[in-house]
C-alpha cells in the first residue's frame, strides 16, 4: 500500500509545494540578487497571486442555487 499512498500524497500536495517553493525562491531572489532578482521575483511570485485570483473569480461566478420550493402539506 505504500506506493498508492505516496502517489496520493504527491497528487494532493504537489501544486501547493511547487507554488511555495517558487514564491520562496522569488522572494529570496528579490532580496539577494538586486535588479535581476526583481525580475525573477515578478515571475515566481506572480503565479500564486494568479491562482488565488482565478479561484476567487471561479467561486464568485458559481451560481447559487435557490432553495427548493416548500412541500405543501394536506
Amino acid at each position: 500500500m505504500a506506493p498508492l499512498t505516496a502517489r496520493l500524497w504527491i497528487r494532493v500536495f504537489a501544486a501547493p509545494v511547487l507554488l511555495a517553493a517558487a514564491t520562496s525562491t522569488g522572494l529570496l531572489a528579490a532580496l539577494l540578487w538586486g535588479t535581476a532578482g526583481q525580475y525573477v521575483a515578478w515571475v515566481t511570485v506572480g503565479p500564486p497571486v494568479a491562482v488565488v485570483a482565478w479561484v476567487w473569480v471561479r467561486r464568485r461566478s458559481e451560481k447559487t442555487r435557490p432553495f427548493p420550493p416548500a412541500i405543501q402539506g394536506k
